[in-house]
C-alpha cells in the first residue's frame, strides 16, 4: 500500500502522526509526507516528505486571515468558540495554498488512503476529489470531524471550482481513550510521544537524588509570550526542596533574571525522555505537552494560555492528573504539593493504564489495510 500523509506545519499536528507513519512503514507500506514550510519539522522523523504550498508559514497564513491585525495567541478573554473561529479561519488560508500542490501530489503519487491531520483544511477536498479513502488523525482531546466541517464551509468556494461537492467520508484516528475526549466515531490508539529528535544529558538518563520538575512552553507559546508564563514558576522555584528543568529550547531567558540554584536551562531534550526521569512537569496545557506526560504517569501543572489549552485543562483535570493555576497564582506549596499529592499521582497512573490499554499503532496495520 501507499500511504499518504499530510498536516499544516506545526509540531502539535504532524508528530502525533509520526508513529503511525512509522508502523505502517515498518509493516512493509510506503509512507510520504507532504507538508508546506517549514519542512525541518517533519524531516528530523526520517520519513520521507515532499514539499507543498507556496513557501509561506502557517505564522504568514494567520496573518492573511486577520487581514493585518495583530495575532494573539495567549487568549484575550475570547470564548471558546471565538478562539476556535479564529484558528479555523487561518488553517483555512494555509489550507488554502497547498490545495493544487496536493492535488497535483496525490494524482501523481495515487496513495491507496491519504492520512491527515483535522487542520489539514485541503486533504478533505483532495480525497474527495480523487476518491481515495481518508483518515482524520485527531492530535489530542478535541473533535477532528468539527474542524473538518468548519474548514470546508470556509473553503466553500475552492470545493465548488473543483467541481467537488464536500469533504469525503472519513475514518477518525483518536490517540486518547474516551475519558479525554475525541470523536469516537473510529479508531482509536495509544498515544506514543514523537518529540522529534535531540540530543540528553547524560546524567538525565537516569533520575537523580532529588526530584524534579520540568517546566516547559511547547514551541508555540514562547514565540507570542516568551518565558514570561513561567516567570513566577521560576522565582518560586528556590523555596521547593527539588530540581527544575527548564526546558523552553533558545528563548530568551534574560527576563528570567538570575536562575535559582535549582533550576537548569536545558536545550531542545525531547520531552518523553525528559520526563522519564522527571518526578512532575509545569507546563501550558499543549495537547502534545499533555499527553505525552500523561503517557509516562507524570502528575501535571497546568498554566493554560490559549488555542485548545483549556479544553485540555479541563479534561486532564477532570480525571485528577493535573493541577491547574494561572502563572501569576503559583506559589511554592503549589510546586510542593505536584510532588507530594497521592491523589493526584493515583489519577496519573489510572490514566497511564487507561492509555497503555489501548491498540498501539502497529496493532492498526490490519485495519488500514482493510480500507486500502
Amino acid at each position: 500500500m501507499r500511504i499518504l500523509f499530510t498536516g499544516p506545519a506545526s509540531v502539535g499536528h504532524l508528530f502525533p502522526m509520526v508513529p503511525t507513519a512509522q508502523a505502517l512503514q515498518a509493516a512493509g507500506h510506503q509512507v510520504l509526507f507532504a507538508v508546506s514550510a517549514p519542512y525541518d519539522q517533519i524531516r528530523q522523523s526520517g520519513l520521507p516528505t515532499v514539499e507543498i504550498g507556496d513557501g509561506s508559514t502557517l505564522l504568514k497564513a494567520f496573518r492573511r486571515a486577520s487581514n493585518g491585525s495583530d495575532l494573539q495567541f495567549v487568549t484575550d478573554g475570547k470564548s471558546p468558540q471565538e478562539t476556535e473561529r479564529s484558528a479555523a479561519a487561518g488553517f483555512a488560508e494555509h489550507g488554502r495554498v497547498s490545495i493544487d500542490d496536493l492535488l497535483a501530489v496525490a494524482a501523481a503519487w495515487r496513495p491507496d488512503v491519504i492520512v491527515h491531520a483535522a487542520f489539514q483544511a485541503a486533504a478533505p477536498l483532495v480525497s474527495a476529489a480523487l476518491g481515495i479513502p481518508a483518515v482524520v488523525h485527531n492530535f489530542g482531546v478535541m473533535s477532528g470531524l468539527g474542524m473538518v466541517g468548519r474548514l470546508a464551509d470556509l473553503l466553500a468556494d475552492e470545493y465548488r471550482t473543483r467541481g467537488v461537492e464536500g469533504p469525503a467520508t472519513h475514518t477518525v484516528l483518536d490517540v486518547v481513550p474516551p475519558s479525554l475526549g475525541g470523536d469516537g466515531t473510529g479508531w482509536r490508539v495509544r498515544y506514543v510521544p514523537h518529540n522529534g529528535g535531540g540530543s540528553v544529558p547524560r546524567d538525565l538518563v537516569a533520575r537523580g537524588s532529588r526530584p524534579r520538575i520540568a517546566v516547559t512552553l511547547g514551541t508555540v507559546v514562547t514565540a507570542f509570550a516568551g518565558v514570561g508564563p513561567v516567570t513566577r514558576v521560576i522565582s518560586e522555584a528556590a523555596s521547593v526542596d527539588a530540581e527544575f528543568l527548564l526546558a523552553v529550547g533558545d528563548t530568551d531567558l534574560r527576563p528570567l533574571g538570575t536562575l535559582p540554584d535549582n533550576v537548569r536551562a536545558l536545550p531542545w531534550v525531547p520531552l518523553a525522555q525528559l520526563l522519564d526521569t522527571a518526578d512532575a512537569i509545569v507546563h501550558h496545557g499543549g495537547a502534545g505537552t499533555m499527553l505525552t506526560a500523561a503517557s509516562l504517569g507524570v502528575p501535571q501543572l497546568i498554566l493554560p494560555q490559549g488555542a485548545d489549552h483549556f479544553m485540555n485543562t479541563d479534561a486532564a483535570t477532570g480525571l485528577g492528573f493535573a493541577l491547574r493555576t494561572t502563572g501569576d497564582e503559583v506559589d511554592a506549596d503549589l510546586l510542593g504539593r505536584l510532588l507530594t499529592d497521592e491523589a493526584l499521582r493515583k489519577g496519573a497512573a489510572a490514566t497511564q493504564a487507561e492509555m497503555a490499554a489501548l491498540p498501539s499503532p502497529t496493532d492498526l496495520v490490519a485495519s488500514f489495510e482493510a480500507i486500502g
